[in-house]
């Protein structure tokens, strides 16, 4: 009988390389991610986690920092005190693990155990030397747990894309130098590149030193509950299948909100230079929309599932430049607007904060049908779902009455996971008066997956589960690169149009519920 996965990865020895470990996804994503599946039981016992960066802390201010992240916050589960600890030592222990920490009580011990697993080394990306330190820490953990069986070396790139060339040649030098009996893997953060060209270069680049079964691009969208439940609900009830086509559904929306600006300074910065198209539409609601669109594949491989998604994304028709809208937030709901921002590049950036565009799709299946992709911030809610409109019934009996809404099908990613089919029923009483309704099954399903969450079998969080997909070797919800320069092909021309300012850029206030101009040329 074969080992189960979970089972014969906790037996494997782990060195797990952050680069850019000092930097803000890898100290407010990465790290309690790694933290969470530390204290649910998801990290093999044998895993050595190796900061890498060029900030010049020592082991000990880092493990230091680590520590003031993990148990600063307001949000998150109460800390428990070690039991016999006197009231004036208890008054002054944090109370508050932050909020990115999920899971049943968190205790002090978690914390001080997760930081004994981690270490730093200074690493500049210049040459092979300044590498040796990583390896030589590296091949320590490795002869300290020779009783594993396996061992395996995880590079995470929490890096600017500008420097993976250097980083990855020198790894594949220090790696052919210092061959490990198990596997290794690179994941790969967005963004891959400005363009479908810098990223087929950065590609190149990436393929000279690691095997395609060793990198794992990441798209934290892949790892939501609610998309993989999708397929599910696609493929596996009798009457989806003859309704999921244009016969029967008149739109598609997938939406993606946030009430909040680029306030922050780093990721101010980063999004400055990006945009909401690139940062969201470009990757995580192409990825929904191939989900949504795709064929059955032939089978739940991981390989048919991505035949199926590119062979979507190859059907994609140019989109017409009377199809985008962009917008910018301005001043609003006692928030600055996106110009008045001190960490801009420029006062005069036009880089959109909201965009809007109808997509078609050019087979049998969807010709004719819209799909609108919406993504935008400092938005009036927070709010990421699909919103799948059926069209009228033919000869409608009450056509005539204002309650009367068409049959949708919702599926919710965020604020909170549920899936609903939203349709009309006669109002109990006398006569026939008709009201929109809501067949749902969030809370049973809610239920369960806390569950899971409480008992340690399924980590919630997308992050987490991407995290523990790669310790795993599993490559499913990761993105291959040939979906990759599909998505940038799509949008190429669109984001062209945007740089070259060649598109009006609407405003909005802070906090309105979408731009107030849709010019939509196909969609009324």
């Amino acid at each position: 009988m074969p080992v189960p996965v979970q089972t014969r990865v906790q037996e494997e020895c782990f060195s797990l390389c952050v680069f850019g470990a000092s930097g803000d996804l890898a100290t407010k994503k990465l790290y309690p991610a790694l933290f969470n599946l530390h204290c649910q039981g998801f990290m093999p016992p044998r895993t050595l986690i190796i900061g890498c960066g060029r900030t010049a802390y020592t082991e000990d201010s880092f493990r230091e920092k680590l520590k003031h992240m993990l148990l600063k916050g307001t949000g998150g589960y109460t800390i428990e005190s070690p039991p016999g600890t006197p009231p004036s030592a208890e008054k002054a222990m944090p109370k508050k693990v932050s909020e990115v920490i999920e899971g049943p009580k968190v205790t002090l011990g978690h914390v001080e155990s997760f930081i004994e697993r981690c270490t730093y080394v200074v690493t500049t990306y210049e040459s092979n030397d300044s590498f040796q330190a990583l390896f030589d820490s590296v091949l320590v953990h490795e002869e300290d747990n020779k009783a594993a069986k396996i061992h395996n070396r995880i590079f995470y790139f929490a890096l600017p894309y500008s420097v993976w060339p250097q980083v990855c040649t020198c790894l594949k030098a220090k790696n052919d130098e210092f061959p490990v009996s198990g596997s290794v893997r690179a994941v790969l953060e967005k963004p891959f590149g400005r363009d479908q060209k810098s990223a087929a270069e950065l590609m190149r680049v990436v393929d000279g030193c690691f095997k395609e079964d060793q990198v794992y691009r990441i798209d934290r969208y892949l790892g939501k509950e609610m998309l993989e439940n999708l397929l599910v609900t696609r493929f596996a009830n009798r009457f989806f299948a003859p309704i999921w086509n244009r016969d029967t559904i008149n739109t598609v929306q997938i939406i993606f909100k946030e009430p909040f600006g680029a306030e922050d300074q780093n990721r101010m910065k980063y999004f400055d230079q990006q945009g909401i198209i690139r940062d969201v539409i470009e990757n995580h609601l192409l990825q929904v929309l191939a989900l949504v669109c795709m064929d059955k594949p032939a089978s739940l491989s991981v390989e048919d599932i991505r035949t199926e998604k590119l062979k979507l994304l190859r059907s994609v028709k140019a989109i017409k430049k009377e199809d985008v809208v962009i917008g910018q937030y301005t001043e609003g709901a006692s928030h600055p607007g996106y110009q008045e921002d001190p960490n801009i590049l420029g006062k005069e950036s036009t880089t959109p904060t909201f965009a809007m565009m109808v997509v078609y799709i050019r087979n049998e299946r969807w010709d004719g049908v819209p799909f609108i992709l919406k993504a935008g911030k400092a938005l009036n809610e927070k709010r990421s779902e699909i919103r799948i409109q059926l069209k009228n019934v033919p000869g409608d009996l009450f056509e005539e009455e204002p309650q009367q809404v068409p049959n949708e099908l919702v599926v919710r990613m965020q604020p909170t996971e549920e899936m609903y089919l939203k349709m009309t029923i006669k109002k109990p009483g006398l006569g026939m008066e008709i009201v929109p309704t809501e067949m749902e099954y969030q809370e049973s399903w809610n239920v369960h997956q806390q569950n899971q969450h409480e008992r340690n079998r399924a980590p919630r969080r997308a992050y987490e589960r991407l995290l523990m997909n790669c310790l795993q070797g599993d490559q499913g919800r990761y993105v291959h690169k040939e979906e990759l320069l599909e998505m940038y092909k799509i949008m190429d021309p669109i984001n062209k149009m945007v740089d070259e300012n060649k598109l009006p850029l609407h405003s909005y206030p802070y906090g309105f519920p979408c731009p107030t101009v849709l010019p939509l040329h196909s969609y009324p």
